[in-house]
């Protein structure tokens, strides 16, 4: 099997809106089917500001926001998964939308209703800064996948320690110490490349195929990065196995496991 790579920029910019219990294989599969959506939207709302139009500006805002409070039905996404797809042959359907991608759209929403009641009361200068933004904000989503408000949001769950952070250094030494099993999510090559002592290789693609090597023991989980790690932490968890903990990147846990083989 071939090694699992490290997640690209785009793959760990999804991660960060959301789509945090996907396969890197898996997000590399949506990458293309979640730019439709957004760059719909932009086109759709860019013709308004054109046209000063704000009834369209309107419907697009009313668009961001349903998705908030539907997270399969966004309308756009219903289009790809309906019709868009097809056309160019992809067996990938887009899944429901993760919190922060929703929170996106209905922010979203909220710039193009203010952009479109500054049209209102002929204040089309500021309706262009306004709408301007937005689709510049957008832009950087569809060429990169990189959201401004799903790292703003993980910024403020971090400050107020709600995000999702690797197991303690301190209590990972004294489960290690208590006979915990060190697992490596990485590719084989990788593994290959340099691992920690003792580490069993299970790449994040197959944890679904081992479980039973959870069973019985409490496991350290690590990656090149994190990013992996906390994936395969949540995946387990979603499969019923809770004595897994995320141990972090290589070189943090490089800092429990004392030095790579």
């Amino acid at each position: 099997m071939s090694a699992q790579k490290e997640m690209s920029f785009q793959q760990k910019s999804l991660f960060q809106q959301g789509y945090q219990t996907y396969t890197p294989a898996q997000l590399k599969e949506l990458e293309w089917g979640l730019r439709f959506t957004p760059a719909a939207c932009s086109l759709v709302a860019l013709y308004g500001l054109l046209t000063v139009q704000p009834m369209i500006l309107f419907a697009v805002a009313l668009l961001g926001i349903w998705a908030f409070f539907a997270p399969s039905a966004h309308p756009m996404d219903l289009l790809y998964n309906h019709v868009v797809r097809h056309l160019f042959g992809s067996k990938v359907t887009l899944p429901p939308n993760p919190f922060q991608r929703r929170l996106a759209c209905f922010s979203a929403g909220l710039m193009n209703t203010i952009s479109g009641s500054l049209m209102l009361l002929g204040m089309n200068e500021a309706a262009w800064i306004v709408g301007g933004m937005l689709l510049a904000l957008q832009a950087i989503v569809i060429f990169t996948h990189f959201c401004t408000l799903s790292w703003m949001y993980e910024g403020l769950m971090r400050l107020l320690g709600r995000w999702s952070v690797p197991i303690a250094l301190t209590e990972a030494q004294n489960l290690l110490a208590g006979g915990a099993q060190v697992i490596d999510v990485r590719g084989p090559d990788e593994f290959a490349n340099g691992h920690l002592p003792g580490a069993l290789n299970l790449p994040l693609e197959e944890l679904e195929h081992h479980l039973s090597v959870f069973k019985d023991s409490v496991s350290l989980l690590y990656c090149n990065s994190g990013t992996r790690s906390q994936i395969a932490m949540k995946k387990l968890k979603q499969l019923a196995v809770d004595n897994v903990h995320d141990l972090g990147a290589f070189n943090r846990a490089s800092q429990v496991v004392a030095q790579p083989a």
